[in-house]
């Protein structure tokens, strides 16, 4: 199930249930398949990521909550971290680059 920003969500770890804030669309990285939110925990008071499959249940769609939240990365549309592995990812060429030569036979 996708959340919304502004939803309140129990989130649990295994050992650790907690109730967050959605406070971004959900992020699908390209290179995994491990969707998260950015989130604030109402218990804590502590920003950070939350996976969707650590999300237990919808509590209250639209929860009112004023959170001064502001990050031009989470306002984006786009994927931060799949952006981050398309410019800085490295793979090595063992093989150089043949060019095409322009002969004619």
């Amino acid at each position: 199930m996708e959340y919304d920003k502004g939803d309140l969500v129990l989130v649990s770890d295994g050992d650790l249930t907690t109730s967050c804030v959605i406070l971004s669309d959900r992020f699908d990285p390209t290179f995994s398949d491990n969707s998260f939110y950015y989130t604030y925990c109402i218990e804590t008071g502590k920003y950070g990521i939350v996976y969707e499959n650590e999300v237990i249940s919808l509590v209250v769609p639209n929860f009112s909550i004023d959170v001064d939240f502001e990050s031009q990365i989470f306002d984006n549309h786009y994927n931060y971290y799949s952006d981050l592995y398309e410019k800085y990812s490295y793979i090595p060429i063992i093989f150089p680059l043949v060019e095409e030569s322009s002969e004619e036979d």
